[in-house]
């Protein structure tokens, strides 16, 4: 009999180990998400360590809401024959970059990714594509 109950409480306990072993799975992912503003840095390293550079122009710029800080850069760029306009927020970027807005129409160097080329940005960390990047943001 006794080798009756230890079969049964072997299998109730492989059993219950499965969905204790998914809900730890799914706990863990859950609470170990990325932020948005990880996955936009993340995303930012990877055309920078990875990207081509190609020229490009810089169209426009928006100011963040009750700040007056720059917002959002507008770049056009053009890759076989495709003109891709696209934008880019450097809200987060203000600590790490200078960007001075007399670069409205001027060129500029774009990374983006050969395998999708929409995917690009203007400035990152640790790159900028504005030529004369050291100079103050200015309104």
């Amino acid at each position: 009999m006794s080798s009756w109950i230890m079969h049964n409480i072997s299998a109730i306990v492989a059993a219950s180990a499965v969905p204790v072993a998914a809900g730890i799975a799914i706990w863990w992912r859950i609470s170990h998400r990325k932020s948005a503003e990880e996955i936009e840095r993340l995303r930012r390293e990877h055309l920078v360590l990875h990207g081509r550079i190609i020229d490009g122009n810089v169209l426009d710029w928006t100011e963040q809401p009750d700040t007056g800080d720059l917002g959002v850069l507008h770049y056009r760029y053009d890759i076989a024959g495709v003109t891709y306009e696209c934008a880019q927020d450097v809200f987060y970027l203000k600590n790490s970059i200078a960007l001075d807005t007399s670069c409205l129409g001027m060129p500029a160097s774009v990374r983006y990714d050969p395998k999708n080329p929409a995917n690009s940005i203007i400035v990152a960390e640790t790159w900028s594509g504005i030529y004369n990047p050291g100079r103050a943001v200015t309104h």
